[in-house]
């Protein structure tokens, strides 16, 4: 606590009068410029435009961060932010109180998705007809690598694994999951999905990868950087060869967002399966961090996720049975579909 203080302290002292915001800018542009995917479509004199008029009379790295979350905001892909770093926080609160980044600029609504603070993995079990089952199982955010996202991964895992004998099919309901870590959710869904490779992006210059694949309850990476590194490994992982070809239904809304979108990106094209719900967020795209030189973390949509038939989701993605809400309720159109199927009648 005392050293953020003293931190905070320092960064609101009398600046230096030779503060080179220019020179901040121009280096942060020649970070962001070449891996931003919508790089090609930002008038990057405009953006430097406004980054300089934000930063005018700039004192200190506290008054560049209004430039830097204009650079951002800039980029038009709407996953881009920049992580300012506590200290720089602290400082700016000090300075300007609760005073926004970019007052000019209002923020994007918010879902309204009253399945946003789901935060745990539940099963639940459908009648289908007289004789069959369905396996409903709300899959939440979860973030990071640690105990908690492996516990996250097994959970889920489980849940698709120890589903009764009368299962036919299964519901993931996405909706609510704003996103976090992609790998816990597509582990745990791995019997559904098979072992194989996953999060197929496109960045702006058309190159196409996988980043790590599906193996044996584990994911690894192929990407160039970091290839054959295990990312995580779940200790329940058994093999479910005839869950690959179950009839899967997905629940989508509003706020399915990022890496929740990645889920739903992840199962698209896959045979007997189909989403129902809204539009979701839009934000089907691929972040990376990019430190500046004050600590300042530029996070950078470098690329688009892409599904296993080459298609991508700038705009969100469009349930195939499309529910307003004031009509059929999701999981009961799920059900109807999923009675009409051969592994279900």
């Amino acid at each position: 606590m005392l050293l953020t203080l003293l931190a905070a302290l320092s960064l609101t002292q009398q600046p230096s009068e030779r503060f080179d915001a220019e020179t901040r800018i121009k280096d942060a542009v020649a970070v962001v410029r070449p891996v931003a995917y919508r790089s090609p479509q930002v008038d990057w004199d405009v953006l430097t435009e406004d980054m300089r008029h934000r930063a005018e009379g700039a004192r200190d790295d506290v008054d560049m961060l209004p430039a830097w979350a204009a650079m951002a905001h800039g980029l038009g892909d709407g996953h881009s932010f920049v992580q300012p770093t506590p200290e720089a926080i602290a400082a700016w609160r000090e300075r300007y109180g609760d005073r926004p980044l970019l007052p000019d600029v209002p923020p994007r609504p918010r879902p309204g998705s009253p399945f946003m603070k789901r935060a745990e993995i539940e099963a639940h079990t459908l009648a289908v007809g007289s004789d069959h089952d369905a396996e409903l199982i709300t899959v939440p955010s979860v973030s990071g690598f640690g105990e908690k996202a492996i516990a996250y991964a097994s959970r889920l895992f489980g849940a698709v694994a120890d589903a009764g004998p009368r299962t036919c099919g299964y519901v993931l309901d996405l909706r609510g999951n704003t996103g976090g870590n992609v790998w816990p959710m597509l582990i745990g869904l791995s019997g559904l999905l098979g072992d194989g490779p996953q999060g197929r992006s496109e960045d702006a210059d058309g190159l196409v990868e996988d980043y790590a694949t599906l193996k044996e309850g584990s994911a690894v990476v192929l990407a160039e950087q970091g290839r054959g590194l295990t990312m995580m490994t779940i200790a329940n992982w058994r093999p479910l060869l005839s869950l690959a070809a179950a009839p899967v239904a997905l629940l989508l809304d509003d706020a399915t967002a990022s890496s929740g979108e990645g889920v739903a990106v992840a199962f698209a094209g896959r045979t007997l399966t189909r989403s129902f719900g809204a539009r979701t967020y839009g934000v089907a795209s691929s972040n990376e961090g990019y430190p500046l030189a004050d600590g300042t973390n530029v996070v950078v949509t470098t690329a688009m996720m892409m599904d296993r038939n080459g298609r991508t989701y700038p705009e969100g993605i469009e349930p195939d049975q499309v529910i307003d809400g004031e009509g059929e309720d999701p999981v009961d159109a799920a059900r109807t579909w999923l009675a009409l199927q051969p592994a279900c009648k």
